[in-house]
């Protein structure tokens, strides 16, 4: 059954329930009670003949991609069409993904005779995996009767994947290849030597190298050009993500293990861009996924498959598999860009051997995270005791995560401290400075 009574039939049950009490003293309300008993059901009848003759003229539909990217603001849209002649007021629900949290997801309104409503409703996903979009449902009142509600139910089930950031990925490529990517946080670095094979004629961008402006060319075409080369050798560079239970702390409703998916499949899509190979390793107690460094074209859609498939735990990582592993699958000296974090230091010095013999074989660095809500309350006032205790231990522990990443650098390994927002953008500069410093 659709039906459901609204909130005025059941005023209207209270008030003829009031006449027949009154009736005990003045018998005159009796007659009364029964009138409005009459009156009530009439209401009902008629209300119910409203609603079942325009139930069928309402259309609900949803429309959400089949493919959501990670920590990223997206929209539902709803579609409410009215065919009937009479205004209609609606309650609209929908079964949304468990992994949303949105349990209370009520839109209200009025939709005039012959009217549309386009509603939209802002998500973000925080996990990745497969989100089950349930059935849509939607409870119709006729405003000047409003006994009766009748639910119409759209049998719309969707399946809906959630992939590492892919939003993210389009944003950083157009950033780092614009001529306003500056302003986006990215930092160009003047190249050191010269590329050596030449490539293309181009437009000029700021951040070239005078020297390669090709004369000619400007001449016939009336704007700056210049010879693009490449390198005759490109650099092979490797993601690592530690998927151990430091990984697991949640920032901003994304696990540090999703800000590292994220930026990798964002800079694996620049690696690509920019003619080297990018592969991905992945480790915890045991190695993961193994990806060896290519520049196929269907390689980036790999490893977003692989990306999506990245869980974390509460296990010790092993360094020192990882070491053996690189050695024994890396014949090649490579850029190792290694998402991992210390929190104490005695879990740096437990691994630093396995470090330092990983940098003398390839470029390592280490990126590690902040934590911003520690950052955030360091400069609280203290009115209470409690809070210069508590004050105390946040500083000493925003300073041993600082020490940890000093010493890192002081064994002659970059490193990169980074908050968690802001980590794909500091990936990406490292990158680009090493690319534009030729270091190997």
């Amino acid at each position: 059954m659709n039906l459901y009574l609204n909130r005025r039939f059941y005023i209207g049950i209270a008030i003829c329930i009031f006449a027949f009490l009154i009736g005990f003293s003045y018998p005159i309300w009796y007659n009364i009670g029964w009138w409005c008993v009459r009156l009530l059901i009439l209401l009902v009848i008629v209300d119910f003949i409203i609603l079942k003759l325009n139930s069928e003229k309402i259309q609900i539909s949803r429309s959400v991609s089949d493919k959501l990217s990670l920590g990223d603001i997206q929209h539902i849209q709803y579609d409410i069409l009215n065919e009937s002649n009479i205004p209609l007021e609606y309650e609209l629900t929908d079964e949304l993904p468990m992994q949303l949290q949105h349990r209370n997801f009520v839109q209200q309104s009025k939709i005039e005779a012959k009217g549309d409503k386009k509603i939209k409703y802002r998500i973000r996903p925080t996990q990745r995996g497969v989100y089950i979009f349930g059935k849509l449902h939607i409870y119709i009142t006729y405003p000047y009767l409003g006994i009766l509600q009748r639910r119409i139910t759209a049998d719309i089930e969707q399946d809906v994947m959630v992939y590492p950031s892919f939003i993210q990925m389009r944003n950083f490529e157009l950033q780092v290849f614009s001529q306003t990517a500056n302003m986006a946080g990215i930092r160009r670095v003047r190249q050191i030597g010269e590329n050596d094979e030449f490539e293309h004629i181009r437009n000029y961008v700021q951040g070239d190298n005078i020297r390669s402006i090709n004369w000619r060319a400007t001449s016939r075409r009336g704007e700056l050009m210049v010879n693009q080369y490449e390198n005759s050798r490109s650099q092979m560079v490797y993601c690592i993500i530690d998927k151990g239970r430091s990984m697991k702390m949640p920032f901003g409703g994304l696990t540090l293990l999703d800000y590292a998916v994220n930026t990798s499949l964002v800079l694996s899509n620049i690696i690509l861009k920019k003619h080297d190979r990018a592969g991905l390793i992945t480790f915890s107690d045991k190695i993961g996924a193994i990806i060896k460094a290519s520049a196929l074209h269907n390689h980036l859609q790999k490893l977003t498959s692989y990306l999506y498939n990245q869980t974390t735990g509460f296990n010790e990582s092993n360094f020192e598999l990882l070491f053996y592993t690189l050695r024994s699958q890396l014949s090649r000296r490579s850029v190792l860009l290694f998402f991992t974090n210390f929190e104490q230091p005695i879990e740096l010095r437990r691994n630093l051997k396995y470090l330092k013999a990983l940098n003398q074989k390839h470029l390592l660095v280490v990126i590690m995270f902040k934590n911003t809500e520690l950052e955030s309350v360091k400069d609280m006032p203290t009115a209470k005791m409690k809070d210069i205790y508590y004050k105390t231990f946040t500083q000493k522990a925003i300073m041993e995560k600082e020490k940890i990443a000093a010493e890192i650098k002081a064994n002659g390994i970059q490193v990169i401290l980074t908050a968690p927002e802001d980590l794909s953008v500091n990936t990406v500069n490292k990158y680009l400075e090493i690319k534009a410093k030729r270091m190997r």
